[in-house]
């Protein structure tokens, strides 16, 4: 008993001096959750995506950025496509994600981060897969085959010491397996652990001592077989314990060595990094968790020199920020194909919600909890379980495993104590033009003036160009292919004849973290004559066919594009030269083909859709929507083509390449000055298929080198990288899958007082 009150007295001195220790270096982080509406699509389809920035790190947990860029990356890590989106003051956002025919089918990730989390490591960043062209992997009963994988605590084994491990069973293509019969052996096969517990995601745990001298297996029964896994030991010098009781974490450092040599470290969002000390005899610390907010807390142990020897991840859950507000209710366990959902959800208002449909055995998925309160700081191979944020002592069950598994990834915690951290890129809380004036090629052009004319909105800029010819000045959000004129001036505010180059925009690399390697079912080709046709396999399991090209033999190569290129359906730069002060609209009405009207619904390909949502509207509210939602339309006059969309369906506008979705008044207000050429692409032209707008499209090419207009004035047209609008927001409305089988409606709500709350909602389709 004594000597239970001496190591009591010890720990409260420890916690007592940790308490007072006040040095702590903060660091300012942002998380992001991303919810594609649905977790595969065809290479053509859009994806709608939203999602919500989130900063655990900020009292208020309000984003710092307001700016959020999402690319699409495939499983070869190669960069499909990028945008950069806004949010709105609470951090939500949302946009569509157009992919391309050409994109090869298989799995594809969505990964969303801030300027500010380039900062950090890129394995932080929000990653979500999603299926393109492919199906999800069916689970087997009973698989075929099993396999454990093993996670000591603290990462590694050390000899002697009694220690906990964490083991996932799954099968062949990564699905959990559960079973209540696990049993650890040793090499005489004898028993040490009877009956392990396995949950229904696959996670088991268990304690025990290991000794190098000895061999240790896992033995799993599973339909009627059992099925062995050695337990290979590689002891380490040293490796943490910790536990959190009662608002407070007691750690030890399990070593043969004498402890003076180490040094510990603790980090969470809200708290920053900190050194802990500890009793170098007894290597044992405590930290009080009364002020911690809820988070992940890790914990570093390293020698005198910084290195890393061993990291241990835990969950601090604050009992205030414990309370759930409201329910979530479905009263349907049974409906019918393509049936909505009729859930009942009670949230505060301004709240954001996300609803989504996932199979029973998803491994894609994510939910918010899991995203904001864990992602960003940690990751780990295992996929975070569905939850229920009601069913708080199974959730921190299945976390607490989950834990052991978990790595800290926001930043290389030996690095940062060696050399710091260096903020190369600063919180983007606004948009900046900034760039260098050159006089001639070598020669910079400064000190003078600039000014900066957007020519979509006409919106005008002045700012100073230092010495050394830089120049940057804020300007108003601006959609994406929108050309800014500069023109340089002296003190004087004479007209200079000078260039201009905007500043390089660096990303990060490209890398998957875990990336995941599924038997999906992917595309097969099927060769008939000069014809090769395309089939794959959609969400309902259905053949979808496609067709690639059509391969035409002829004497001499023919130019088909310069065959139909003609006054009535092509405009090219002399002639936009000569036009400069005319606008995209008025020059395309030398295309006969095809004529402006106003619309009901959006003038980029999307006609129809208010009328859809409309027609469930009361006639009153259906006459309100039609009244503002007329916008400027470009389709067809000939009748073989609106027979071919189905009446007057418009037609797209590309710009460089790349299709434009949303409204598009802006863009035929520029002037023909900033163009190269103007297109008219009919629907049998191959490139409607590249495009993806079978309707045919508006092609637009701009320039990018410098002019000087008809009045004399001199400048330069640019085309910084700007934000994708999407005007359509998410459906309100659910629909039930049109494939029998078992699912899940996932719903995630964050608070206007920032609080996360996640539901898993199990359905049957029949």
């Amino acid at each position: 008993m004594k000597r239970l009150n001496i190591c009591q007295s010890v720990l409260t001195l420890i916690c007592l001096f940790c308490l007072q220790h006040s040095f702590a270096q903060v660091f300012h982080t942002e998380q992001i959750f991303v919810a594609p509406a649905k977790e595969s699509c065809m290479p053509g389809d859009t994806l709608s995506v939203s999602g919500q920035l989130f900063a655990p790190g900020n009292p208020e947990y309000q984003p710092y950025s307001r700016y959020v860029y999402l690319e699409c990356i495939d499983q070869k890590d190669s960069l499909l496509l990028r945008q950069k989106i806004t949010c709105d003051e609470k951090g939500y956002f949302y946009t569509a994600i157009p992919t391309s025919p050409e994109w090869r089918s298989n799995i594809c990730y969505l990964r969303a981060y801030t300027r500010l989390m380039q900062n950090y490591s890129t394995e932080s960043f929000a990653i979500v897969p999603f299926l393109l062209g492919a199906t999800h992997p069916k689970k087997e009963k009973p698989a075929r085959e099993i396999h454990s994988h093993f996670f000591p605590e603290g990462g590694r084994f050390v000899n002697g010491f009694q220690q906990n491990a964490v083991f996932q069973l799954t099968d062949d293509d990564g699905f959990p397996v559960s079973t209540t019969q696990a049993f650890l052996l040793d090499e005489k096969n004898d028993t040490i652990i009877h009956h392990i517990p396995v949950s229904e995601n696959g996670l088991g745990k268990l304690t025990f001592q290991p000794e190098t001298d000895k061999q240790y297996q896992l033995q799993a029964e599973y339909d009627g077989r059992f099925f062995t896994f050695p337990l290979n030991l590689n002891p380490a010098e040293a490796t943490l314990q910790a536990v959190i009781n009662r608002k407070r974490l007691s750690c030890r450092i399990l070593s043969n060595e004498e402890g003076s040599h180490y040094r510990l470290f603790l980090y969470h969002s809200g708290k920053g990094l900190q050194e802990i000390p500890f009793h170098a005899e007894q290597k044992i610390a405590a930290v009080d968790l009364s002020d911690y907010p809820t988070g992940a807390l890790a914990l570093f142990l390293t020698d005198s020199a910084f290195n890393l020897l061993s990291e241990r991840i835990l969950w601090q859950e604050s009992p205030e920020e414990k309370q759930i507000i409201f329910n979530c209710l479905l009263p349907q366990t049974t409906v019918s194909p393509q049936d909505f959902l009729k859930f009942q959800l009670d949230t505060p208002q301004n709240s954001s919600v996300f609803v989504r449909i996932a199979r029973q055995h998803d491994l894609l998925a994510t939910q918010a909890y899991p995203a904001l309160w864990l992602g960003g700081d940690i990751i780990s191979p295992v996929r975070f379980p569905f939850i229920n944020s009601q069913q708080t002592e199974e959730l921190n069950t299945e976390l607490n495993h989950w834990l052991y598994i978990a790595r800290f990834v926001l930043f290389a915690p030996e690095t940062i104590l060696k050399e710091g951290i260096a903020y190369q890129y600063p919180i983007e809380d606004g948009l900046f033009l900034s760039g260098k004036a050159w006089k001639d090629k070598d020669k910079p052009f400064g000190p003078g003036l600039i000014d900066v004319q957007n020519t979509k909105d006409f919106s005008f800029y002045t700012g100073e160009i230092d010495k050394e010819g830089n120049f940057i000045l804020p300007v108003d959000n601006y959609p994406d292919g929108t050309g800014f004129l500069l023109t340089g001036k002296n003190n004087k505010g004479k007209k200079t004849d000078c260039s201009f180059t905007l500043s390089e925009e660096t990303y990060p690399e490209i890398n998957i973290p875990n990336p995941l390697f599924l038997k999906t079912r992917l595309q097969t080709d099927i060769i008939l004559g000069d014809t090769s046709i395309r089939y794959s396999i959609d969400e309902n399991e259905q053949r979808v066919y496609h067709i690639d090209n059509v391969t035409v033999q002829t004497h001499k190569k023919v130019d088909f594009r310069e065959m139909n290129r003609n006054p009535n359906n092509y405009i090219d730069e002399e002639t936009l030269a000569q036009r400069s002060g005319q606008s995209i609209r008025s020059l395309l009405n030398r295309f006969t083909k095809i004529s402006l009207i106003m619309s009901k619904g959006s003038g980029s390909g999307e006609v129809g859709l208010l009328q859809k949502a409309a027609a469930i509207q009361e006639p009153k509210d259906r006459e309100k929507m039609e009244r503002e939602y007329n916008e400027l339309t470009i389709v067809w006059k000939s009748a073989k083509y609106s027979s071919l969309s189905g009446g007057n369906t418009p037609l797209n506008i590309v710009v460089n390449g790349e299709p434009v979705f949303g409204n598009i008044e802006h863009i035929l207000q520029w002037n023909a000055g900033d163009i190269k050429s103007i297109e008219l692409i009919e629907p049998k032209d191959s490139r409607s298929t590249i495009y993806n707008t079978p309707n045919g499209a508006i092609a637009i090419e701009t320039l990018k080198t410098p002019r000087t207009y008809e009045d004399g004035s001199q400048g330069e047209t640019v085309y910084p990288f700007g934000l994708t609008i999407t005007d359509k927001q998410p459906e309100k409305h659910i629909k039930a899958p049109s494939q029998p089988g078992k699912y899940r409606l996932l719903i995630d709500v964050i608070t206007d007082d920032r609080k996360i709350v996640s539901f898993n909602k199990e359905f049957e389709v029949k």
